[in-house]
């Protein structure tokens, strides 16, 4: 491995776009089947054929895509993923179908579920989850008052209650889940999530603990047995906390946000590491949805605003607060997007562009990988040995792409 690659490999222990979203091991048991390409090679993550050198991955690029309530355009893509050639994916991001709460912010639900062929290792996220809490009583008794709270998906009301760690929230929330007998086997701080969730949010960087909006992100492992067999998982969050001037305090927006898991049987996990890197690294929003799911939210705020400006003014500046910051987060994906999505970003992601040099076209894929080759059939190969030519050992016909420096 080159000295770049493992200077790569120390920054990133795994990165994340993006995301609310919903998978069946979080509790959300229906998830329509995305288009997927027929594999033209193995699966990747193997070592190489003989006389290959090293070891490559074998990637399609997926697609999700997100209901509308436009009855002209009733669906489209959401959402960008690269998995192995040969797994299977299942997912869409639904209009209040699978909504955790009755907060607007998570109205919009993704369900997404990667698997290998034989279903042994799973790629999974789940559904963002937000809550509301004051620390001056009469804040906190107009936040249960049924007159001024807003209610989402199914007549639900945004969840009142403090403000949670990332650790609570995977110990209390997401841990009861897994099979009876879960063990949390390591918490670790993931950095690079924290800090791809501040960007999104147009935040400085940062360790996230102070200012009107707190960050905090973790990456935890867990060991269990399911169906007879000894599993593995690593599971990430972050959470995000606005802070506003409420009463004589404040009031706490709380949001847990870019949960996802990876699943292999005991003792593969480490072996995946940078399979998940590259695969949660690659997930990726399409403008076009980032325009419409925040312009959708800022409406529902707007009307709630004027719903009960004239019962509780705190209560009405929450909600405008609300539709400023979705705007601006909005505007900032967009241009990020506009931009092949953060350029100045690309270490904190884990992605460089490559370009073709037959057509000019880029591409972002995991810096993890110096090489990449494509089929012009949305099919990648990834490797670090100089000298690995895929058309001598995949199927299919490659064309090498230029790193762009």
């Amino acid at each position: 491995m080159t000295t770049r690659s493992k200077l790569r490999m120390r920054r990133l222990a795994g990165a994340l776009m993006v995301g609310a979203a919903a998978a069946a091991q979080f509790g959300l048991a229906r998830a329509q089947s995305a288009p997927a390409r027929t594999p033209t090679a193995s699966v990747s993550g193997k070592p190489a054929t003989a006389g290959a050198g090293g070891s490559y991955l074998v990637m399609k690029k997926v697609q999700i895509t997100g209901t509308s309530m436009d009855p002209a355009h009733p669906s489209m893509p959401a959402f960008d993923l690269l998995i192995p050639s040969t797994w299977k994916i299942q997912g869409n991001v639904s209009f209040g179908a699978g909504s955790p709460t009755g907060c607007y912010s998570d109205i919009f639900a993704t369900h997404l579920q990667a698997s290998s062929p034989d279903d042994s290792t799973k790629f999974q996220a789940g559904p963002d989850s937000s809550s509301q809490y004051a620390d001056d009583p009469s804040v906190l008794q107009s936040l249960n008052d049924p007159k001024l709270r807003a209610l989402g998906a199914g007549g639900k009301p945004c969840p009142v209650a403090k403000p949670m760690t990332a650790e609570e929230y995977i110990r209390q929330n997401i841990v009861k889940l897994y099979p009876s007998g879960t063990t949390v086997v390591s918490v670790a701080p993931f950095p690079e999530l924290n800090e791809i969730v501040r960007k999104r949010q147009g935040l400085p960087p940062g360790n996230g603990n102070t200012g009107a909006t707190r960050t905090e992100a973790i990456r935890v492992r867990l060991a269990y047995q399911k169906d007879g067999k000894d599993m593995e998982d690593w599971v990430a969050v972050a959470i995000v906390v606005n802070i506003y001037p409420a009463g004589r305090g404040s009031l706490y927006d709380s949001h847990a946000t870019s949960l996802v898991s990876f699943s292999a049987p005991k003792g593969k996990l480490d072996a995946n590491d940078k399979l998940f890197q590259v695969m949660v690294s690659s997930l990726q929003p399409e403008p076009q949805w980032v325009t419409y799911s925040g312009g959708v939210l800022a409406k529902l705020y707007q009307a709630q605003a004027q719903k009960v400006a004239t019962i509780n003014q705190v209560k009405s500046q929450f909600y405008m607060h609300e539709v400023q910051t979705i705007n601006g987060v909005t505007a900032n994906a967009i241009r990020g997007a506009n931009v092949s999505a953060f350029h100045a970003d690309q270490n904190v992601r884990g992605v460089q562009t490559f370009r073709d040099p037959a057509t000019g076209k880029t591409q972002e894929l995991s810096y993890l990988y110096d090489h990449a080759w494509q089929n012009g059939s949305g099919e990648y190969i990834m490797s670090n040995d100089p000298s690995f030519n895929p058309n001598e050992h995949v199927s299919g016909n490659w064309s090498e792409l230029q790193p762009v420096r």
